[in-house]
């Protein structure tokens, strides 16, 4: 074969390689953006769309920031703090509107109204506008109502007339008698009946029950010697006056303080969390670490629930959603300091979502973390699926655990990522970051045996079935 025929075949073959290498080079992606996305819980979804949203309403762009809360809309139909700021941002958006016409009537007539009267500007889209001028009076404060100090016939009338009644206006004014002799005690408690009947009492206090009780309060918070009652007093006070933030706080210092007060203050707490108000004072927290274990011992199903979080902005109450129905869920025991309560309600497809209250903490960013026991009701539950999506993939801290008589674990129980048998304790560990959150499904009716003898779940959850030989 001649020389020039081999070096032309070998020219050829080195550009077809180099072109293959170009393509190859040049091809998509397998991974994106969008996959990792689509990956996420819809809750961090929304929560990063209701962050860009409000971003895009802080710099006045309204129309964009209701495309963007349309979107959470469309993700959560009854997401009601999507559905707020999109009514905020049209307000704005007429405002604005509205704005630029009344300039441009001004350019035009050189006033908002022409000055005859015969040519009064009455147009639908800005409505009526009138300029007046008038010499300025000085202000003149409204005359504040004082009573005299009531008779205890007149309390006693007043409170037989308000508990036949019902009305708000009657235990105002039960309020208003009490106060009147200075018994802020009961003053308040007249007060609060009042305001959970009727929200619109508050506009009778001219004279200032409210703003008086609560100065005095703080006053003596701000002393630094506050005892439960005086915590619980305060806390009622704020959530009247929207002070929602500390109100939270001080309800969850009275509950700490004192057990007498614990149950009051938790009454009011779970009235929050039921009301839309919650959306407030909460949001979802930035979980670090999350592991369950399931338990089968003194004829009882209970699920261990360990979790490491870090609230945003401080908040004293953060939602933490189990794949367990929360109707099968008899009890919540809360097992660390960490958590000063628990509740249980039903979040998305009747899933578990518990309400932890914190105590507080001084660190900008502290950490907390929550031990949960939660006892099962195995007359409503059959199955048992010990899953959790909430952790990002890329969080490692994500296991579940079947712990239990080594006698219960039949071929229906599947095989762990970490096995291990002690002494008859049979220990099944899943990394959920392996099966993208989805954890094992077991048969309840298979664990019928206790356990043999008595081992630290806390110890095994927490080490992750790794260095358990001093569990016992």
């Amino acid at each position: 074969m001649p020389i020039a025929e081999t070096m032309k075949r070998a020219l050829i073959s080195v550009i077809f390689l180099l072109a293959f290498v170009l393509l190859v080079g040049f091809s998509p992606r397998p991974y994106s953006d969008l996959a990792e996305y689509k990956r996420l819980p819809q809750e961090t979804r929304i929560s990063r769309l209701q962050s860009a949203a409000e971003d895009l309403f802080r710099r006045r762009r309204y129309e964009d920031s209701i495309v963007v809360f349309e979107t959470i809309l469309a993700l959560d139909e009854s997401d009601l703090k999507a559905k707020l700021w999109i009514a905020k941002a049209r307000t704005e958006l007429k405002r604005e509107r509205d704005e630029l016409n009344k300039q441009e009537r001004y350019r035009r007539y050189g006033q908002l109204i022409p000055k005859l009267k015969d040519d009064l500007l009455d147009d639908k889209a800005l409505g009526y506008f009138e300029v007046r001028y008038s010499e300025p009076k000085p202000y003149v404060p409204p005359v504040r109502k004082i009573r005299p100090p009531a008779s205890e016939a007149e309390i006693n009338a007043q409170k037989e007339k308000a508990e036949k009644s019902g009305a708000a206006a009657d235990y105002f004014e039960l309020a208003m008698l009490h106060w009147s002799k200075k018994e802020a005690e009961n003053a308040l408690k007249a007060y609060f009946k009042a305001v959970s009947l009727d929200s619109e009492i508050l506009a009778m206090d001219d004279e200032q029950l409210l703003l008086k009780v609560s100065a005095e309060v703080e006053k003596r918070i701000e002393g630094g010697k506050v005892s439960a009652d005086e915590f619980l007093d305060s806390g009622k006070l704020l959530m009247v006056q929207g002070e929602l933030r500390r109100a939270v706080n001080h309800l969850v210092k009275a509950a700490q303080l004192d057990a007498k007060t614990r149950q009051e203050a938790s009454d009011i707490l779970l009235t929050l969390i039921e009301s839309p108000q919650i959306e407030v004072v909460s949001a979802p927290p930035d979980l670090i670490g999350f592991r369950q274990a399931y338990v089968f011992d003194k004829e009882a199903d209970t699920v261990y629930v360990r979790v490491t979080l870090i609230p945003k902005e401080r908040g004293q109450i953060v939602p933490i959603d189990i794949t367990i129905p929360a109707d099968a869920v008899e009890k919540i025991e809360v097992k660390s300091k960490d958590a000063v309560m628990a509740f249980g309600k039903p979040g998305v497809d009747n899933a578990l979502r518990v309400w932890a209250v914190l105590p507080e903490k001084e660190e900008d960013f502290a950490e907390y973390e929550l031990r949960l026991a939660l006892n099962i009701d195995r007359k409503i539950l059959s199955y048992l699926e010990l899953s959790n999506y909430s952790l990002s993939l890329d969080m490692p801290d994500n296991w579940s655990f079947i712990i239990g008589s080594e006698f219960n674990f039949s071929e229906n129980v599947p095989k762990g990522e970490y096995e291990k048998n002690l002494e008859g304790v049979q220990i099944s560990g899943y990394h959920l970051p392996v099966s993208e959150g989805k954890g094992p499904t077991l048969l309840l009716s298979d664990f019928k045996q206790p356990l043999p003898r008595e081992v630290d779940i806390w110890k095994i959850i927490e080490t992750g079935g790794e260095g358990i030989a001093n569990l016992f």
